[in-house]
């Protein structure tokens, strides 16, 4: 079990296409950044499955912090539906990134013993 410090909340709300009132997907939970990024992925591939109108737009909200309340990506506004997999994409990308950071400058990689 991870250390829930380093445990990632994330929040996704997604209105029907042309509805801002009316919610599509709601999703949210806590995990790994590992679990974090491929539910954003899933939900990505999930919304590409829907068949919606392309010019259509919903109101998109993504929201993923750290446990301490650090933010690791946010995005609200309107947003094309043909762009919903790209912005889900890459919240899971930005992610990744964030914590492979984190984990170098925690678990800094260290040279063999006698090398210089």
């Amino acid at each position: 079990m991870a250390d829930a410090r380093e445990l990632l909340t994330y929040q996704v709300t997604i209105s029907r296409p042309d509805n801002y009132g009316e919610p599509w997907w709601r999703v949210g939970n806590a995990g790994t950044p590992a679990q974090a990024a491929a539910a954003l992925s899933e939900l990505a591939v999930r919304c590409a499955l829907e068949p919606t109108s392309p010019t259509g737009r919903c109101w998109f909200v993504c929201d993923v912090r750290f446990s301490d309340d650090v933010q690791v990506d946010y995005f609200v506004g309107s947003i094309s539906t043909t762009h919903l997999g790209e912005q889900l994409h890459g919240a899971a990308d930005r992610i990744r990134e964030v914590t492979d950071a984190a984990s170098r400058v925690t678990h800094p990689t260290l040279r063999p013993r006698g090398s210089r």
